[in-house]
C-alpha cells in the first residue's frame, strides 16, 4: 500500500490512552459488538486522537484476516482467548506498523505502553511479536480478509477478477454518496463545498466524495437539500419512478432509516413506510423532518401488517446479510457465519410472499437486498416467479427503455439489477446490490 492510500495518524497528546481506547473498541467487536455499538467510546477523546482510534480500529478490521496470519508467523501459539485486550492490542499494533501511516516506534512504544494491569503478563510477548513483525516484509494476501466460506460463494458467482476487486474494496474507506432532494441543486455544488477533493458526478441529482469530513458541515445539509445514499441503493427507487405515475401510492416495506423513503417522497409519491423497530423509525423521522419530506409510518410486524389498500408499487429492502456493504462495515466479516445466509433465505422469501398482497393489479413489486449472495438475491426471486404466476419479472436485458437513464450497462443481468463493488472501480466502486421489479399482471 502506497503512502497515500494509508490513513494518517493524528497529532497531539494522549496517543496511549487513543491505542487503549482503539484495542477496547477492537475487543468488544470481537465479543460480537458492532462498530456502531462501540463508537461511543471515542467520545471522550480530542477530535484528533478520536480521528486516529477510529483509523486504527477499521484498519485493523479491514486487515484482519492478513494481520492473523501475520501473527501466526511469529507466535508459536495463539493468546489465549482471554484476556482479549491482549489480542486486541497486537492486532491493533501490526495494523499500525503495517497498514498505516505511523513511525514503527510510535506505533511499537505506545501499543506496548497501552498495556493495563490485566495485560502485563503479556507485556513482553506483546513487545517480542510486534518487533518481529516491524522487521517482516513478507507480502500477505488480501483475500485473507474474507473467511473461507465467503470467498468461496463469490469466486463462484462472480469469478476470481471480481472478487479480486472486491477484496480490494474491502480494504480501502469507500467514498461518500449524496442524493439531491432537487437534482438541479446539485449542479455546482462541489464549488461552494470546503473539501480536499472535488466531487465526482454519477448521475444528475447524485455526486460523490472520495473524503468527506464531518458530513453535517457539508452545505445543505442543515437545509435538508440532500441526503447520504450510496448510488447502487438508488436505483431501486428510481427504477420503480420510472414506472410509477406521478404521485403513486407506494409502500416501503423494511424502511428504515428511510434513504428509500425520502427517494420516493421527493419524486412526488405518497409513501407508507412500515418497520418493525421502534428505534430505527425514529431515525427515520428525524430524516424525512431534516429534508422536509413526508410519508405515513407505520411500525409493525411486516409478515403480520394488514392493510385495507392495495399499492401502486411495493418496495421490500429485505433484510440480509448485508455483505454488500462490507467496505462500509468492516467488521460484518467477523459476525456473519455461512448458517446465517440459509436463515436470512427463508425470513425474505417469507416478506416477498406477504409484500405481494399488497400489490395493485397492474402494479409492481421490487425487491432489493444489500447482499453479494445469489442466495439472498436472484435464488429468492427465482423461487418467487415459479410460485407466483400473477407476477410477471421485468427483465431488463430484454428492454432498458424502463430503467433509469443513469444505470450503468454492466449492472444489467437476467434477471434484474446487480451491483458490486468490483463496478466502478476506477471511481470508487459501489455498494453490492441486488434489484428486481415484477408487474401483478392479475389475481
Amino acid at each position: 500500500m502506497s503512502s497515500q492510500d494509508k490513513p494518517l495518524a493524528a497529532k497531539g497528546r494522549g496517543k496511549t490512552t487513543t491505542r487503549r481506547v482503539a484495542a477496547n473498541m477492537l475487543a468488544q467487536i470481537l465479543r460480537g459488538k458492532t462498530l456502531d455499538d462501540v463508537r461511543d467510546r471515542l467520545d471522550d477523546l480530542p477530535p484528533g486522537e478520536r480521528n486516529l482510534a477510529d483509523a486504527i480500529v477499521q484498519t485493523a478490521l479491514r486487515h484482519y484476516g492478513e494481520i492473523t496470519t501475520l501473527l501466526a508467523r511469529h507466535m508459536k501459539r495463539p493468546l489465549p482467548l482471554r484476556p482479549h485486550i491482549a489480542h486486541a492490542l497486537l492486532v491493533s499494533g501490526v495494523a499500525q506498523l503495517r497498514f498505516m501511516d505511523i513511525a514503527d516506534h510510535a506505533a511499537l512504544n505506545e501499543t506496548v505502553a497501552a498495556t493495563g494491569r490485566r495485560e502485563q503478563p503479556f507485556r513482553g510477548l506483546i513487545n517480542a511479536v510486534l518487533r518481529a513483525v516491524a522487521k517482516d516484509d513478507t507480502p500477505t494476501d488480501p483475500h485473507d480478509n474474507l473467511p473461507d466460506w465467503m470467498k468461496a460463494r463469490f469466486l463462484a458467482a462472480y469469478g476470481a477478477q471480481d472478487l479480486a476487486l472486491m477484496v480490494k474494496a474491502h480494504q480501502a474507506n469507500p467514498p461518500l454518496d449524496i442524493a439531491f432532494k432537487n437534482p438541479e441543486k446539485a449542479a455546482g455544488w462541489g464549488e461552494k463545498a470546503d473539501i480536499e477533493i472535488a466531487p465526482i458526478k454519477l448521475s444528475k441529482g447524485h455526486i460523490r466524495l472520495v473524503r468527506s469530513g464531518n458530513v453535517t458541515a457539508l452545505p445543505g445539509f442543515h437545509e435538508g437539500d440532500w441526503f447520504v445514499q450510496d448510488i447502487a441503493a438508488s436505483w431501486a427507487t428510481a427504477w420503480l419512478d420510472k414506472l410509477l405515475p406521478t404521485d403513486a401510492q407506494v409502500l416501503d416495506v423494511c424502511a428504515a432509516p428511510g434513504g428509500k423513503t425520502m427517494q420516493l417522497a421527493a419524486a412526488g409519491h405518497h409513501v407508507t413506510a412500515l418497520d418493525i423497530s421502534a428505534t430505527r423509525l425514529s431515525r427515520l423521522q428525524a430524516n424525512l423532518h431534516r429534508t422536509q419530506l413526508t410519508a405515513q409510518l407505520v411500525e409493525a410486524d411486516a409478515l403480520d401488517w394488514q392493510s385495507d389498500t392495495h399499492f401502486d408499487a411495493v418496495l421490500l429492502d429485505a433484510p440480509c446479510s448485508a455483505s454488500g456493504t462490507l467496505r462500509r462495515h468492516p467488521d460484518l466479516v467477523l459476525h456473519r457465519r455461512e448458517g446465517y445466509v440459509v436463515k436470512l433465505v427463508a425470513a425474505q422469501t417469507a416478506l416477498l410472499a406477504r409484500a405481494a398482497h399488497h400489490v395493485k393489479d397492474g402494479g409492481y413489486l421490487c425487491y432489493a437486498v444489500c447482499s453479494l449472495d445469489p442466495a439472498e438475491g436472484e435464488d429468492v426471486i427465482a423461487e418467487f416467479a415459479e410460485n407466483n404466476p400473477a407476477f410477471s419479472l421485468i427483465r431488463p436485458q430484454d428492454d432498458t427503455s424502463h430503467l433509469p437513464d443513469d444505470v450503468p450497462p454492466e449492472i444489467i443481468s437476467p434477471q434484474g439489477l446487480r451491483c458490486t463493488p468490483a463496478i466502478w472501480a476506477d471511481r470508487g466502486g459501489m455498494d453490492g446490490f441486488f434489484i428486481a421489479v415484477f408487474k401483478k399482471t392479475g389475481d
